[in-house]
């Protein structure tokens, strides 16, 4: 992986858990959400994720000891029925998402960053725990991929169910990033 931009000032800055990547950003966050995908749950080991977007063009990535790579299948059974077609398990191989490339640390192992698109458009998606100051990260503002959750959110964010929807949702977010700059 390499350096996408040069920001001028940093307002934030975030690493994989062991510090061996790292990542600052030119502008504070706006955009926040809870993904429950499949491939987030594997990615992350965790039944979701909370990720925080970000424009490429506001983010310096120093990620010299990460892989990137952009996962086609889950692996067989691992959907256990969750999300597949008809209930059989290694059909959840199949369930759609965002054609990602995700970024996990050489050195701990740990999920570092994700991204999708390019120009103007491209987005990092960055695990909200790789921030070193949560405090200064918006709220999360929806879930998506929600008939894929594990277990029931105890919050009133907008719940998108369906891989058209949950689309949408981050389609609308990204481009709200890029009207604001």
């Amino acid at each position: 992986m390499s350096t996408d931009t040069t920001p001028t000032t940093t307002m934030m800055r975030g690493s994989c858990a062991c510090g061996a990547n790292t990542f600052e950003l030119s502008v504070v966050p706006t955009q926040r959400f809870t993904c429950h995908c499949l491939y987030c749950q594997e990615f992350m080991g965790k039944p979701s994720t909370d990720v925080t977007m970000v424009r490429a063009a506001h983010v310096t990535v120093h990620a010299d000891h990460a892989t990137s790579k952009r996962p086609r299948l889950l692996p067989p059974g691992f959907a256990h029925g969750r999300g597949s077609r008809f209930g059989h398990p290694d059909k959840g191989r199949f369930a759609k998402c965002a054609d990602l490339d995700r970024a996990r640390c050489n050195e701990c192992g740990q999920p570092f960053i994700e991204s999708i698109g390019s120009g103007p458009t491209k987005t990092y998606f960055i695990p909200s725990g790789n921030f070193e100051r949560q405090d200064e990260l918006p709220p999360v503002q929806r879930h998506i991929y929600y008939r894929l959750r594990e277990a029931d959110a105890t919050d009133d964010l907008p719940k998108h169910h369906y891989f058209a929807s949950s689309q949408s949702a981050i389609g609308g977010m990204i481009l709200r990033m890029v009207r604001r700059g």
